[in-house]
């Protein structure tokens, strides 16, 4: 029995129907980088930007970023973040986003010992 895979480098089905506007999950666009042969870390060296630049690019806007992305993968700008660029590809709001703080350590907290000093 042969078993044949397409793959297609198209928006997800439930966007070209129409049903999700939220744009493209990170995890889809990631797949398209590496389906396309690449990674966020061979796209920030193409243009200048950090590794780390290129993955805040996936949680919050960052122009630079986010249209590089966009370029590479061959989708437009708003159709990978609507709530970020409008149909032109520009930034929709300037304001600021906060980004994820690490949650406090819960439970007890270990104190460190004094030290033993040789009698």
């Amino acid at each position: 029995m042969i078993i044949s895979f397409k793959y297609e480098l198209t928006t997800p089905k439930e966007i070209r129907l129409g049903e999700i506007k939220d744009g493209w999950h990170r995890a889809d666009i990631l797949a398209a980088i590496s389906k396309k042969g690449s990674s966020l870390a061979g796209i920030g060296r193409e243009i200048g930007l950090q590794r780390s630049t290129m993955s805040w690019a996936l949680i919050g806007p960052h122009p630079r970023a986010n249209a590089a992305i966009a370029e590479f993968i061959g989708v437009a700008l708003h159709d990978l973040w609507p709530q970020w660029f409008d149909e032109d590809g520009k930034l929709i709001s300037t304001a600021k986003l906060q980004r994820p703080r690490a949650k406090p350590m819960t439970g007890r907290r270990y104190e460190s010992s004094p030290r033993r000093h040789a009698a």
